[in-house]
């Protein structure tokens, strides 16, 4: 599995790039600290469980990590496009659709190179197969914070209506963009 999106489906990402998701965040079900701006599971770890695969890693928590089930791209407060203020301006995350691709880009490429190092086992251990991205499950869970995200910068209701065809074009470009994968 490989997902993409906000906090609905951030098993970490925000956490690792800005410090820890302090309590009550995962208190409920992981009895501490887990790196979600949750209290529990995600839909991503209910798709993850229901086929036999353990959560997804964060792809921005490198520490601990095994991505040989796949990675999770997600961070809380991303949009599908990029914001033009920082995380302290806005509270959306610089971690937009479009970079989260250049991320998984950039993961794909390393993951094939890696994988050529006879070498280097211990990274072939924590990696998923070259052939697991064609077979993989490609998810998505982003959006509703491009709304959010225009009404915070005080932009009429039919401003933000007026933007769903770019943030969808986007969103469409992006999709296009992982199916050469």
């Amino acid at each position: 599995i490989f997902n993409f999106g906000d906090s609905n489906s951030d098993t970490g990402g925000l956490s690792a790039a800005f410090g820890q998701a302090g309590p009550p965040h995962g208190e409920s079900f992981f009895h501490g600290p887990a790196g979600r701006y949750c209290d529990g599971r995600l839909v991503i770890d209910f798709i993850a469980q229901s086929l036999g695969l353990p959560y997804l890693s964060a792809y921005l928590d490198a520490l601990g990590s095994n991505f040989t089930h796949g990675a999770n791209f997600a961070t809380a407060g991303s949009t599908i496009r990029p914001q033009n203020m920082t995380l302290a301006q806005s509270g959306f995350s610089p971690f937009s659709l479009n970079v989260q691709w250049y991320q998984f880009n950039d993961f794909h490429r390393r993951v094939k190179t890696f994988l050529t190092q006879k070498d280097d086992l211990v990274f072939k251990k924590l990696m998923p197969k070259t052939e697991d991205f064609s077979r993989a499950l490609y998810t998505f869970d982003i959006g509703q914070n491009d709304l959010t995200a225009g009404l915070f910068q005080n932009l009429t209701v039919d401003e933000v209506k007026a933007s769903v065809p770019d943030i969808v074009g986007q969103f469409k470009t992006v999709i296009k963009g992982l199916s050469i994968h």
